[in-house]
């Protein structure tokens, strides 16, 4: 693209003409400009260009979210400076302003296509039966226009002969027809936007064709038709293994259903492996071996299939024969993941002779990726102990999509494998999913030998088969760390087949009595945290205990069948749970806005137990197991994951919840939405921005389509369960929905049944589907109960339920007293009749009171008076107490909407005048304002009073429910905490930059918040600053420091009956003379005298004198040091952080002073 910046004057016409080279004439056409055309384009941008916006032009960052030139978006990085011999091709000529508040113009030069070769290959270009010319590989020019349909050519050396693809055909537009076009051959046509396959088939003799395949892209960038020729199939090397690689395309079966696959030799192709440092490099598959039969009709697929095989192998032609490749994987879309085993040599002789490579499929544009990564979890490992090589075949019991080959099992030998059912069924979420039965026989000998009856794996542990040509064969099966292991070891060596190792337990338990966590908005209020929401979990267990066993209870009556020792069947793994009686989410925002619910989650009290007082050590569930188990049984929550042998692969997770009640309403969640977004880290943000501007930088590696990326790694791990759980719920839930009309449900009783899937294998898009699917087809079938549950329509839904619990306590409280007594039998009567009443009055008034709030919310709505809407709903949130509390709540607002109404005549025009007014608005704009406050006036005249007499009958009957005490709604457990941010903490990190830079290296240890007791007796807030040899002392209200003590010198402790108070006594050094006695000493400090006279007193003891001596000796006494100075100073502090800074500072005290291990 040529672009020509001119500033023009007032010249009347002239002419611009091009060349394409400075020893060419000019084009014959030329643009001609004039000067009424320079000022139609000026006047088009008009004055709106804003001062910032042309500044930011010029000084700001130079970003674009374009592809660079030439506008190629799969890769940017080609080369297009080497010139190409080019020809006479139409160009389009686009005049434009250059930068907005210039006045210069932009000559744009716009070629009418570009065509870019991304293939392997040289192309050449055909018009009909003329070539046109020739693209190398990497090299872009701008195509003649083409007035036929055009094809693509390879000239293959092999035949000294250009081979052809189908013929192609632009469409510029949509309605074009498309039907085959000339005499008789083929025309595949391509629009402006989009992608078509194009096969190009080397060779003439069968068997020893190829064929290349490509896809042809067309896209629109600036006026410009992008066309792009690339390899249809890109193959990337994402293991550390060099890999060798046979695409083939066959259009028949690669071998016997009984029999191992034998494949022809074909061509092959490297892949180099990844490194750590650097992505790997795609690569492009240039062609694909055909195979084809030469018999007539014995093609079994009408379209030939493609398939991969791997090798990992440096050399797996030279004499491993098919031994050496993995099995044909088929290249398809409906297997988007396959788990290969790639043969290669063990590691240092040992582990398996196979590498478990994950083989995925996308496609992206037209364009198929396979991606080949380590399987960080392998389905299957068969470790074959016999002596002679096996042949393992797969039952298939429908008809398979692909053909399903045996697999060779080696003598001696262990190596990767998965099921044609694994492949195929991925990633389906099926409820209950079976494992095949295999069948084996060897492959040693000349004659062919029958196979094993079916071998059921789905039980684990060990079973005995008969191998015709062998003997008995032991076939072991079980689970480690998510993968099945198939053993299988001749009648010899079964001890060595059955004896698993086992590894050491970790077993705790935790019990919290209470634990809440909050989330808190710190970045949209400027004064300070602003709480959003919080989470109380109340008498919470953490427990990690080894997995039970599941043994049988009795051991077979038949001596003669074979049992694995204990050890063998119960798992390795360990089992976590997490129970909690009671949990409550509580909308912390509810007494600051006007929100209807405060509580968010809460449990059902009707329906689960009563949580009790908080635990103590005379009330522990864990003194037996079976407090232990009755606790667990009546939690709300419980949660059990089941962990393997290494405790970190997840395999089982059952989740448990009681009878609970959910409050949602829809501008909460729009606020909460809103949010949302703050709690992203703007870091992520940048480097997700950075990353994709890296990707457009021209002279980068290729890289992969970021959707591709994406796909790869929830292919590569995927969601593995043994089993995932979820038990039936069962919810009351009440919405509020505000949009144009008030609609509320409430207490709509929702039950979902019981979730069960496994095992299972897929990913975390495709769960969360299956779940959304049924969850909400559960919710579907309780429909009637959420239209019958409106309080637009009285909630008759909620009339009916309680109708019926009071008939059934009416009828069952006295049938459970009969059978316990005469005297049970009349306390049944009388409750069940209490009951009744209680369940008949409470469902009538619930049902008027809910239709009344619902008339009136909407009555305040159509008002279409925001100010008296807002004023009934502040007033809607203090609920009566008693009767005579909501008669007087209900008149009061019943006469205020009565005054509001009359008032509102004249209030809503003379508003809407004032408004206008401020904005300086026109006199026809003040009028129209002044018309429509009427209109809003008359309106009120009616709705306002209507509302205001159902706002009575509501409040009266909140009232009699609350002072019947027959409804309430969940409280919050914790009122809001507000944090101002005046009166936040200092961060520990402003003193080790502001005072703690003269020490060089300095380590703050802990920074404690005291208050400081002065010899006078004033306070005044301060910190203590303790780090590795200095104890800091700083006044928060100057911010200074004010002292500080050599940490080897103080002694820091709680007063005894005080843990509130800290006091750290400072030991002044002992001054001695200089002389002692009749020579010089080293002058010793305090602390070491101390150990000096403490190492004298502890050697003494192992001295053992003579007796004469002692008897000679006169009695040796501890000289007493002399009396040093101390002085104290007092703290008052948090007696639970007193404790932590006493117990740091003796650890970096002994530290300092060198005692015990550091």
């Amino acid at each position: 693209m040529v672009r020509y910046e001119m500033y023009w004057k007032q010249y009347d016409f002239f002419k611009i003409p091009f060349v394409e080279r400075e020893d060419e004439d000019a084009s014959q056409c030329a643009v001609p400009i004039s000067t009424n055309l320079i000022k139609q384009i000026a006047n088009k941008t008009g004055n709106e260009d804003n001062l910032k916006d042309v500044l930011a032009d010029f000084y700001g960052p130079k970003t674009s979210t374009e592809p660079p030139w030439p506008y190629l978006t799969r890769d940017a990085d080609r080369s297009v400076l080497e010139p190409l011999a080019q020809w006479d091709s139409p160009m389009q000529v686009k005049l434009s302003c250059w930068k907005p508040g210039l006045n210069s113009l932009l000559v744009e030069l716009l070629p009418w296509a570009l065509l870019a070769n991304h293939s392997q290959w040289d192309l050449w270009l055909f018009e009909g039966e003329t070539i046109v010319l020739q693209i190398p590989a990497g090299k872009v020019i701008v195509p003649p226009n083409f007035k036929e349909a055009f094809q693509i050519g390879i000239y293959w050396a092999h035949t000294n002969t250009v081979h052809k693809s189908t013929a192609l055909k632009l469409v510029h537009d949509l309605t074009s027809p498309r039907w085959k076009e000339g005499s008789g051959s083929e025309v595949v046509t391509l629009d402006e936007e989009g992608n078509v396959e194009a096969d190009i088939t080397l060779g003439a003799l069968p068997g020893r064709q190829k064929l290349c395949q490509f896809c042809v892209s067309s896209v629109v960038r600036h006026g410009i038709q992008i066309l792009q020729i690339e390899d249809r199939t890109i193959l990337v090397n994402n293991t550390p293994y060099t890999i060798q690689c046979r695409p083939l395309l066959t259009d028949h079966a690669l071998g016997a259903g009984d029999q191992a696959c034998e494949i022809p030799e074909t061509a092959t192709f490297s892949l180099a492996p990844s490194e750590q440092s650097s992505p790997a490099k795609p690569s492009s598959v240039p062609c694909w071996d055909l195979l084809q039969t030469s018999v007539q009709g014995k093609v079994e697929h009408p379209l030939p299939l493609r398939y991969m095989l791997f090798s990992a192998f440096p050399r797996p032609d030279a004499g491993g024969g098919s031994a050496a490749w993995s099995l044909p994987a088929p290249v398809r879309p409906d297997f988007p993941r396959q788990s290969l085993s790639v043969p290669g040599e063990p590691n240092a002789g040992l582990g398996p002779s196979s590498r478990a490579v994950v083989l995925t499929y996308q496609e992206h544009l037209g364009v198929t990726y396979i991606i080949l990564n380590e399987d960080p979890c392998p389905r299957m490992l068969i470790d074959n102990k016999c002596p002679v090589p096996l042949l393992l075949k797969e039952t298939v019991k429908e008809t398979p999509r692909a053909e399903v080959y045996c697999r060779p099992l080696p003598a001696n030998r262990s190596l990767h494998h998965e099921f044609y059912h694994h492949f195929s069924s991925f990633p389906e979420c099926r409820q209950k999913d079976t494992l095949p039965t295999l069948q084996l026989r060897t492959t040693s000998g000349h004659s062919t030998t029958d196979w094993t009856d079916p071998i059921d794996i789905n039980c684990l542990g060990t079973q005995v088969v008969f191998l015709p040509g062998f003997g008995c064969l032991y076939v072991d099966v079980v689970h480690e760390k998510g993968t099945l292991v198939l053993s299988l070891a001749p009648e010899g060596s079964v001890d060595a087949v059955i004896n698993h190792s086992r590894s050491t337990k970790l077993s705790f338990r935790v019990l919290l009595s209470e634990t809440s966590v909050s989330l808190s908005d710190d970045i949209t209020s400027p004064s300070g945290s602003v709480e959003l929401l919080r989470l109380t979990l109340t008498k919470l267990l953490l427990s990690l205990a080894p997995a039970p066993s599941s043994l049988p209870l009795e051991p077979p009556v038949d001596p003669g069948v074979d049992m694995a020792p204990i050890s063998a069947l119960m798992p390795d793994g360990s089992l976590i749970e997490v129970c909690c009686s009671s949990l409550q989410v509580d909308n912390q925002l509810y007494n600051r806005a006007s929100f209807h619910f405060p509580v968010l989650l809460c449990q059902d009290q009707r329906g689960g137990a009563d949580p009790g007082g908080p635990w103590s050590s005379d009330d522990n569930p864990a003194d037996s197991p079976e407090a232990l188990e009755e606790f667990k049984r009546s939690c709300f929550l419980r949660l059990r994951m089941m962990l393997a042998g290494d405790r970190c692969t997840l395999e089982e997770v059952t989740f448990q919840l009681q009878p609970a009640r959910v409050y949602l309403e829809d501008t909460f969640v729009y606020y909460i939405k809103t949010l949302f977004y703050t709690y992203i880290p703007d870091r992520a943000i940048a480097s997700s921005v950075a990353a994709s501007q890296r990707r457009r930088e021209p002279g980068s590696a290729p890289v992969l389509p970021e959707q591709v990326l994406q796909s790869m790694q929830a292919l590569v791990r995927p969601v593995r369960l043994q089993r995932l759980t979820i038990r039936p719920v069962n919810l009351l839930v009440s919405i509020h929905a505000s949009l144009k009309l008030y609609i509320a449900s409430d207490h709509t009783p929702l039950s979902f049944s019981l979730f069960e899937r496994g095992p299972l294998c897929t990913t975390a898009r495709q769960l969360v589907h299956v779940l959304a699917m049924h969850y909400a087809a559960g919710a579907l079938f309780r429909a009637g109960w959420v239209v019958g549950s409106l309080e637009i329509l009285g909630s008759p839904a909620s009339l009916v339920r309680s109708i019926g619990n009071g008939v059934s306590d009416f009828f069952r409280l006295p049938y459970e007293g009969l059978t316990r007594g005469p005297g049970a039998f009349v306390s049944g009567v009388s409750r069940g009749t209490t009951s009744f009443v209680k369940h008949i009055s409470k469902g009538t008034l619930t049902s008027i009171t809910n239709l009344a709030t619902s008339l009136a919310r909407n009555m305040d709505r159509l008002s279409l008076d925001e100010e008296h809407y807002t004023r009934q709903e502040e007033w809607r949130r203090q609920l009566p107490e008693n009767l005579g509390e909501g008669l007087r709540q209900g008149l009061s607002r019943l006469g205020i909407s009565l005054l509001g109404a009359i008032a509102g005549i004249v209030d809503q025009p003379m508003q809407n005048f004032q408004r206008n007014w401020d904005m300086q608005s026109s006199a026809g704009s003040k009028a129209k304002g002044v018309i429509s406050g009427v209109g809003k006036g008359i309106v009120g005249v009616f709705t306002k009073p209507i509302g205001g007499a159902a706002e009575l009958v509501s409040q009266t009957g909140y009232g009699i429910l609350h002072g019947a005490g027959l409804w309430q709604l969940p409280k919050q457990l914790y009122l809001p905490v507000e944090e101002m941010s005046a009166q936040a903490p200092n961060s520990h990190l402003k003193y080790v930059w502001k005072m703690l830079q003269s020490l060089g290296r300095p380590e703050l240890h802990m920074a404690l918040e005291v208050t400081i007791v002065s010899g006078s007796g004033q306070e005044h807030a301060g910190c203590l600053l303790l780090t590795s040899e200095v104890l800091f002392v700083v006044s928060l209200s100057e911010d200074t420091q004010q002292q500080a003590f050599p940490i080897t010198e103080v002694e820091c402790q709680q007063e005894p009956g005080q843990e509130a108070e800290l006091t750290l006594t400072l030991q002044q050094q002992r001054v001695a003379s200089d002389t002692d006695g009749d020579g010089v000493r080293e002058r010793l400090s305090e602390q070491q005298y101390q150990r000096l006279v403490d190492y004298v007193t502890r050697a003494s003891q192992f001295l053992s004198p003579s007796a004469a001596s002692l008897q000679l000796q006169p009695p040796v006494t501890l000289a007493e040091p002399p009396p040093s100075v101390a002085k104290s100073y007092r703290y008052l502090v948090d007696p639970a952080f007193a404790k932590v800074f006493v117990s740091k500072f003796n650890a970096v005290k002994n530290k300092a002073l060198r005692i015990g291990f550091h």
